[in-house]
């Protein structure tokens, strides 16, 4: 049974890498075009990948300025020795998204791609977002969409869309047992992902589409009150 789950996960993956690459090269260019982030910009990224497959880091992996970047991670950073190969000029540091050491809009710019469903129930993904917020003078921050057919974390359809008590024994027979914590997995419709936003902040809501289906948000922050003049 173990190799049938390693060869169908191994054959769905590469089936859908294309789409995947695609996907996130066309969230990157939205990020480069509403930004418009230039060579002295401070960026923090929060939530970077320790393995490079399949477009993972796409920030670090398509922007010019990477000595500019710096990325926050709540693991070992002995974990990303392969990302600081690829991406030497990037600086790591550990530490926690929820509760950063960092002054008030100490970035010029914070991205976070596809983490804010991974840090919690949604009082733990406020926080996030509220710290993101206090950070950076602008935020990218995207999710994917809880209502689009397939979860891009499992690549199983609909499942994710079951009672919690259910998806969750699904997950562990189909050898997806990690996502079957609330703490690891936890998507959003987007009247939820607009919540945890503090509501004196103005943002910008973005779709982005496939086959005229919404499979992610893209939050977008540039201008938060105490930085208008």
């Amino acid at each position: 049974m173990a190799w049938k789950k390693i060869w169908y996960k191994r054959l769905i993956f590469r089936l859908t890498e294309n789409f995947t690459l695609r996907s996130r090269r066309k969230r990157f260019n939205l990020f480069i075009d509403l930004l418009k982030p230039g060579p002295d910009d401070k960026i923090l990224d929060i939530g970077i990948s320790s393995y490079i497959v399949r477009g993972t880091n796409f920030l670090e992996m398509w922007y010019p300025y990477q000595k500019n970047i710096t990325c926050l991670v709540n693991e070992d950073i002995e974990k990303y020795k392969d990302f600081k190969l690829k991406y030497p000029e990037v600086k790591i540091i550990q530490g926690d998204g929820k509760k950063m050491d960092f002054p008030a809009h100490y970035f010029d710019i914070v991205f976070s791609n596809a983490v804010i469903e991974h840090v919690g129930r949604r009082e733990e993904q406020k926080k996030f977002i509220h710290e993101i917020i206090r950070v950076g003078k602008k935020s990218f921050i995207s999710t994917p969409n809880y209502r689009f057919p397939i979860d891009s974390h499992t690549l199983f359809p609909f499942i994710h869309m079951f009672p919690r008590k259910i998806k969750f024994w699904i997950y562990k027979k189909i050898g997806r047992g990690y996502f079957s914590d609330i703490n690891r997995l936890n998507l959003l419709r987007l009247q939820e992902f607009i919540k945890l936003f503090p509501a004196h902040i103005n943002i910008k809501i973005y779709k982005q589409k496939v086959l005229g289906l919404t499979t992610n948000f893209i939050a977008l922050i540039t201008h938060p009150p105490e930085c208008k003049g």
